[in-house]
């Protein structure tokens, strides 16, 4: 396993909050450990995201790491499951963990659901076309 598997962020949590899931969670700091953000889904999936994210940090038992600061509040993910992995798997028994975290930062995205096996998501939750920009700021992390 990675290291770097402690996870601290500010923004909405404690568990994932999607965007037409995130009125569930509370805006604070919140800290896990990445995989903690694991759900064995039936259909393996996206999971553990947070939305309206303005910092976080993924460090050792030391403290030592990176911190990732947006200009925007953004919905982000660190995960154990590569996106390859979750979308080769048919059920959660072939999900393998990697040894490295994947990380995904998205400025915009969609409510839960795609109509592939239920109902899509909320009209108000669909992203439309658009230009979309923000900028970060990777920093080392010291205790």
């Amino acid at each position: 396993m990675s290291r770097f598997d402690r996870l601290a962020w500010f923004g909405s949590g404690p568990h994932e909050t999607y965007p037409d899931r995130k009125s569930s969670g509370l805006t604070g700091i919140w800290q896990s450990l990445v995989a903690d953000h694991y759900h064995a889904f039936v259909v393996p999936q996206e999971h553990g995201a947070h939305a309206d994210t303005h910092w976080f940090t993924l460090v050792d038992r030391h403290g030592k790491g990176l911190r990732v600061t947006t200009s925007e509040a953004l919905l982000f993910s660190a995960r154990f499951e590569h996106d390859t992995t979750l979308a080769r798997a048919s059920t959660i028994v072939e999900v393998e963990q990697s040894d490295t975290i994947v990380v995904h930062l998205e400025v915009a995205f969609r409510g839960v659901g795609t109509a592939a096996c239920g109902p899509d998501c909320l009209p108000e939750y669909v992203v439309g076309p658009g230009t979309y920009q923000w900028s970060t700021i990777f920093k080392a992390e010291r205790p």
